[in-house]
């Protein structure tokens, strides 16, 4: 603006002049008579030609303001070029006049888009992690795609064996050609194709969220080392104890030379043979077409309950008999290896019997590598595992003098004894107050130095064979798996006495 401030204050006043001229208040020649006047005034104060009257319309300083803009034009020669070539192009300024209207439409394809993206960020939101497990209120739920599928599958089956086997699930026989549909749209099956065991597809793409429901219920898969087994036997080797340990070969210069003596370690190799286990499941709920969804989701935390309550058994109080595969957990192996066992004395048969001393009893038996190791989250990784009931034994631990030994879970920190976490497990003793012989108390130590060896993956799928006489359907959940100790002291446990 101010490089422009004469010429700039010539329009003005012509604007002025011609605005009061077309209110009627001032006549033409006022106008000439207000133009000419400022003129002269800037002639006055021209400096080159100050006190001259002026012999041409403008000012010397209004001529350079115009000349800077005629020069300032110069600049914009290439562009008018350009524009000039867009004009030759096909369409010319009628396809340039519709750009606003193309960008009104790109605009509405990007908000659509957008839409889109902010459906895909909430469908997103169910499949938490890598699984899509979500949890509402402490209750873990898979996707409603993976309940669809699971239900699916079992309606399908069911009605290949016939009204009578549809009848079980659902009286209203008006109601089963609506479910036989629903379950084929879903599955993606036309309504012409046969239902045959082979041709409806399993979700197998929903098995990672089984396996997260068996992680969610179960100790075994959170807290030891789940190893995948590339084939169905693998031998991985194991220290023993009693390894010769490391030292100096002299005092200062004396060891220089002096000859690296042997240290030998002794290993051996434990075989991991992936063992078949699982189960059946009935279903003996009416189904509605409106309960696809929550009956799927029963099956799927029901298998997932399952899995993870025979794998903590078979971790924890696997005997090495036929009953467990010949498989031996943390208690019988201790038991086996009375060295990392710790029983109440003679007579204390029942849990209440425990005391403080007992529970501290454990931890010097593992090894003091087991003791000082720390998580990643900075917790030690040595932690205790019990029933859950035995916290009416542990809260009496707490004395006037010491108030804190045992600690309740708070926000999401785990209960501790002694500042060391509590990881509460299902299969081990309850608190009773009657005699309880030889059972497990609780264990002690770190988990994830026994390893659960996993060949593939838990298999969902369906059989109409298996209850044929009583012409029912059965959904059948099974693994392969083993369990196996990768350090001979990482855990120990306490027992009530035989007698």
């Amino acid at each position: 603006m101010k490089r422009y401030q004469h010429l700039i204050g010539l329009a003005l006043i012509t604007l002025l002049a011609v605005a009061l001229n077309q209110l009627h208040v001032m006549p033409l020649a006022g106008m000439i008579f207000l133009v000419c006047g400022y003129q002269l005034i800037q002639f006055a104060l021209s400096r080159p030609r100050r006190g001259v009257c002026y012999n041409s319309v403008l000012t010397p300083e209004q001529l350079q303001e115009f000349q800077d803009i005629l020069k300032s034009f110069g600049s914009y020669g290439e562009m008018f070029k350009l524009l000039k070539g867009i004009t030759d192009q096909e369409g010319g300024w009628a396809a340039i006049k519709q750009l606003p209207e193309l960008l009104k439409g790109e605009q509405k394809k990007v908000d659509e888009l957008n839409g889109e993206l902010k459906k895909l960020r909430k469908q997103a939101q169910q499949f938490r992690g890598h699984t899509g497990v979500r949890w509402v209120g402490n209750v873990p739920f898979v996707t409603d795609d993976c309940a669809r599928a699971m239900t699916s599958m079992f309606v399908l089956e069911t009605a290949e064996l016939g009204p009578k086997a549809m009848r079980q699930l659902n009286r209203e026989e008006r109601s089963h050609e609506g479910l036989i549909a629903q379950a084929r749209e879903y599955l993606g099956m036309e309504a012409k194709t046969a239902m045959t065991g082979t041709e409806i597809p399993l979700p197998t793409i929903y098995v990672p969220q089984i396996i997260e429901l068996v992680f969610a219920y179960g100790a075994a898969r959170q807290y030891a080392t789940v190893f995948p087994l590339g084939a169905g036997t693998v031998k991985l080797p194991r220290l023993k104890a009693g390894e010769d340990d490391f030292g100096y070969l002299g005092v200062g210069t004396a060891g220089m030379s002096a000859a690296v003596t042997e240290r030998r370690v002794a290993a051996e190799l434990v075989t991991f043979t992936a063992n078949k286990a699982g189960g059946l499941i009935r279903l003996p709920t009416e189904l509605e077409e409106d309960t696809f969804i929550p009956i799927g989701q029963f099956l799927a935390r029901y298998i997932g309950r399952q899995l993870a309550k025979l794998e903590d058994k078979t971790m924890f109080i696997g005997d090495g008999t036929a009953t467990y595969a010949n498989q031996t957990g943390v208690g019988p192996y201790c038991v086996a290896n009375p060295t990392y066992l710790k029983v109440l004395a003679a007579g204390k048969t029942k849990p209440s019997d425990a005391t403080l001393a007992d529970f501290r009893a454990i931890r010097p038996l593992v090894s003091a590598a087991v003791l000082s190791n720390m998580a990643a989250n900075g917790q030690t990784a040595a932690a205790y595992y019990m029933h859950p009931t035995l916290e009416a034994l542990l809260v009496t631990f707490n004395t006037l003098n010491n108030p804190n030994i045992y600690q309740r879970a708070i926000g999401g920190q785990p209960a501790t004894l002694d500042g060391f976490p509590i990881h509460w497990i299902g299969v081990s003793q309850a608190y009773v107050t009657t005699a309880q012989i030889s059972t497990y108390l609780a264990f002690f130590g770190d988990l994830s130095y026994w390893y659960l060896g996993e060949r593939g993956a838990p298999r969902v799928e369906v059989s109409r064979d298996v209850f044929f006489a009583t012409d029912e359907l059965a959904m059948r959940a099974l693994e392969r798996i083993d369990v196996e100790a990768l350090a001979i002291d990482a855990m120990a446990a306490l027992q009530t006495a035989a007698a």
